[in-house]
């Protein structure tokens, strides 16, 4: 008798699906609320929202200014603006696959999006506080490693909130509802970044990238304290948004019995290793981190550092139009994210992915064309740019939750965390590096050739993902990896 059981449970029953499919399917959503999912999707739109406002609007380019205010080169500066961004994308590297693994053992995803998104609006208010170039990197440098934290425990939420044949269209509609985040960012910085009163005119600055012949042809103008005050208004707003996602429920899978503290961290240790040796021995896990790794590398430094590069790009014909230039974009994202989910069951990951990486390609070609071929080229480039965004995330977290046991997922979701965050460590670095040694030698545009050092890596990322064998359809009939 037992000798047949051993043999069951090697059979595939129910058109594929075997005992341990079934073991890791029992703990997943087997219904999808959609009053739930929308209670869900606030944090996206939450996170979203401080992606756009302090990531890409605010941060770098007050930073930036703080360090030329201090009487250091804009090479410089950013150079040293790198630095920290590296350095906050090292600190979630290491630590992600720990907190997955922690959450995984606990068997609720919740409770640590929670407290990381408090810690995330606490000192992301406090930037306002002091103007002080470190202040301000050091106090980044948490709020940024909160906000991948909080967005690696969301993104393992997914089949605990929604039905497996049902996820992609609900990351889908999640995701189209965040872009409302993006969009209210851009709102909020226009209206901040106006000369009406308290905040007073915009003020021009010597940033010193943009030369001919060592002649500033381009100096920035911008409202300086409203960059300061825009990162407490954008923690209220995060706030705010996040209020009714308190109140959505998760399927929890608590530990079957009580142990220690002790206990809990040795086994979380000791699932972190097996997540690890799983992952080297699956062949489409190791590509997949490994073209993640590529990919986003120029997505992130993009999106990190999008309001410098228009500015640099577009040069006198987007003064007063980057914003919309970027709002441009995040509308199209908006559209192509619902798409992207629409067609997930049809096409699978692996074909979407490629869309996307894709469009981030030619989104960066058209950047660095900007003042060879006419300036209005960079509306394109939006409009890759949006394509890119809007599938992106959606495309990565299908990938996890394929390639992942459901009882893993947040660990493997820290595991994507160190390719993605690796790739944000190299690429903060070289482009700051790039910029760095283009303005020392006084070239006429150092974020062309910023921008061209990118191309290397996306095409090495899109070459490596046309060798996964994509086991989506496997995965809707209820296998459960490993396959």
């Amino acid at each position: 008798m037992k000798k047949l059981e051993v043999k069951n449970s090697d059979i595939n029953l129910q058109g594929g699906v075997n005992e341990k499919d079934s073991k890791e399917t029992k703990i997943e959503s087997k219904q999808t609320s959609n009053k739930n999912a929308f209670l869900w999707f606030f944090y996206d739109m939450a996170d979203t929202f401080f992606s756009q406002a302090v990531i890409s609007l605010a941060f770098t380019p007050f930073a930036l200014l703080l360090g030329v205010k201090m009487g250091w080169t804009y090479g410089t500066t950013f150079i040293i603006v790198s630095v920290f961004m590296a350095g906050s994308n090292l600190l979630i590297a290491l630590l992600g696959p720990i907190i997955g693994a922690i959450s995984d053992k606990a068997g609720k995803r919740k409770p640590g999006v929670m407290l990381v998104a408090g810690i995330m609006i606490s000192v992301t208010a406090m930037i306002t506080i002091w103007d002080n170039f470190w202040w301000a990197c050091i106090l980044f440098v948490i709020a940024n490693f909160c906000y991948q934290a909080g967005r690696m425990l969301y993104d393992a939420q997914i089949p605990f909130i929604s039905e497996t044949k049902k996820r992609g269209i609900i990351q889908a509609l999640g995701g189209s509802m965040a872009t409302f985040g993006a969009i209210i960012a851009i709102g909020l910085g226009l209206i901040l970044n106006s000369d009406a009163r308290p905040w007073g005119k915009s003020t021009q600055v010597d940033t010193g990238i943009w030369q001919v012949a060592g002649q500033v042809v381009n100096p920035d103008l911008i409202n300086y304290t409203a960059l300061r005050w825009l990162f407490l208004a954008s923690a209220v707003v995060v706030f705010l948004i996040s209020i009714p996602y308190l109140f959505h429920k998760e399927v929890q899978t608590p530990p079957d019995e009580v142990i220690t503290k002790k206990e809990y961290l040795s086994d979380a240790a000791s699932s972190f290793v097996s997540s690890l040796k799983a992952i080297l021995k699956d062949r489409n896990s190791w590509l997949f981190f490994l073209s993640w790794f590529f990919i986003t590398d120029a997505a992130n430094t993009t999106i990190l550092y999008m309001v410098p590069v228009i500015e640099a790009m577009g040069g006198d014909y987007v003064v007063g139009k980057t914003y919309f230039i970027i709002l441009t974009g995040i509308i199209i994202g908006t559209f192509f994210g619902v798409l992207t989910g629409l067609l997930m069951n049809k096409w699978g990951p692996k074909k979407l992915f490629l869309i996307v990486a894709a469009s981030w390609f030619i989104a960066i070609i058209i950047f660095i064309l900007v003042g060879i071929l006419p300036e209005w080229i960079i509306w394109i480039g939006a409009l890759f740019i949006g394509l890119g965004f809007g599938g992106i995330w959606i495309v990565g977290r299908q990938f996890i939750m394929i390639l992942a046991p459901p009882s893993k997922l947040a660990q493997y979701g820290g595991f994507q965390k160190i390719a993605g965050r690796v790739s944000a460590i190299v690429s903060p670095l070289l482009f700051g590096l790039m910029i760095f040694i283009s303005s020392s030698l006084i070239l006429e545009n150092a974020m062309r050739v910023a921008l061209s050092s990118l191309l290397i890596l996306f095409s090495a990322g899109i070459v490596t993902l046309t060798f996964i064998k994509d086991p989506f359809k496997r995965y809707l009939q209820g296998e459960r990896a490993p396959y």
